[in-house]
């Protein structure tokens, strides 16, 4: 709907296409308001099973009415309300607003919403060394540049639109300095311009990488305290190996390790099942199991091939952090350590078997007799006396 409205909104300002779908047009913006106009009165009924509105029916109403998602909500209904008491032709010039609609259901704004928020103080700094290169900017340019050039620097606020285009580096060249003077205070404005929005950049950038890092922390936290193997584990331990595993999303039948390959992480299964491909069979693992550890553990090349059975999350460790976290969490260490020597003593045995199986198959005689030529035949075996 919200792309339907704005794209009638867009419509209905070219004159032709007016004149000759005028009807159409009102028709498609009338049913998009009072999509919106519908959405509002639901939202405003349904306020009152909003979690925590405990305050009666009318108070939770008026709450929600004045909060920012009532009034949002509000703006949105508003091109409908003006076409009530006006008409299309003014309302659709109000159907902007509708562009706003899906802010809300943005993460990505949700997330520069809070990196702003976190980072206002080093941003209002740039911001007042912006104000303050922008006004010593005028202020000079009109000095310099008042007798040259008095229609458009005769004052500072006149001065003040060669020093915001030339701050922000855009240059539209209808105001150029023309003095020598004016020229060098023309490229140190714009040296300091790029500066500036380089420093807004960078604070920014640092923002949205924390934010990424704490999302992705949270993620990681949630699912390590699904692993049933974390379960025992107190709150300071699961955030210390939080901090080290890093979430990895398989699709089915993806491989996730090659057997002869040299082991460089070792991986927790959060969700999902792989399946883990030995010689002699396969055995399947599920959440709460874990992989790889052993090449970890002896140095040595992989020794199973393992793939997705099913779309899994796997947390994966990598073999620095894996040291460290052994050294840290010395019940974790035991339990992988232990769980290592059980698997190498099923595989030795396995590989033992396997060995048996393929030596008593090699060194059986063949059960059918070679053929021989009719003079070396064997003879027949003797039988019982007959006459008995």
């Amino acid at each position: 709907m919200v792309v339907l409205g704005i794209a009638v909104m867009l419509a209905d300002t070219v004159a032709s296409w007016r004149k000759a779908h005028q009807t159409l047009l009102d028709a498609g913006f009338q049913a998009v308001c009072v999509f919106f106009i519908a959405e509002y009165l639901t939202r405003l009924g349904a306020s009152v099973a909003a979690p925590g509105a405990h305050r009666g029916r009318w108070r939770a109403r008026l709450a929600w009415v004045t909060s920012p998602s009532g009034v949002f909500d509000l703006l949105g209904a508003m091109p409908g309300i003006l076409d009530i008491a006006f008409s299309p032709a003014y309302a659709s010039l109000y159907g902007f607003v509708w562009a706003f609609k899906p802010a809300r259901y943005s993460s990505g704004l949700a997330g520069l919403r809070r990196v702003v928020s976190r980072a206002r103080d080093a941003l209002l700094s740039v911001l007042l060394a912006f104000g303050i290169v922008l006004l010593a900017a005028a202020s000079l340019a009109y000095l310099l540049e008042r007798n040259a050039q008095p229609q458009l620097f005769g004052s500072i606020p006149q001065a003040l639109w060669w020093a915001i285009v030339t701050l922000t580096t855009t240059g539209y060249g209808d105001v150029v300095p023309m003095t020598t003077a004016g020229k060098i205070l023309g490229g140190v404005v714009m040296a300091a311009g790029i500066l500036v929005f380089a420093l807004a950049a960078g604070i920014l950038a640092t923002g949205y990488a924390e934010e990424l890092r704490r999302r992705e922390f949270l993620r990681t936290w949630d699912l390590v305290a699904k692993v049933p193997f974390f379960k025992n584990v107190g709150a300071s331990a699961i955030a210390d190996v939080a901090r080290l595993l890093r979430a990895r999303d398989y699709p089915s039948r993806a491989v996730i390790v090659r057997r002869g390959e040299n082991g460089d992480c070792m991986y927790f299964i959060a969700e999902g099942e792989v399946e883990v491909r030995l010689r002699p069979g396969t055995v399947r693992l599920g959440p709460g199991d874990f992989f790889g550890e052993m090449a970890l553990l002896t140095g040595g090349p992989r020794t199973a091939t393992i793939v997705a059975a099913q779309p899994c999350t796997l947390l994966s460790l990598d073999i620095v952090d894996f040291r460290q976290l052994l050294g840290r969490q010395a019940e974790l260490a035991r339990v992988v350590h232990e769980e290592a020597e059980r698997r190498r003593v099923v595989n030795e045995e396995a590989e033992r078997s396997r060995a048996t199986r393929g030596a008593r198959r090699a060194g059986s005689p063949s059960r059918r007799e070679p053929n021989l030529p009719a003079d070396q035949a064997a003879p027949p075996s003797p039988g019982p006396a007959n006459g008995s």
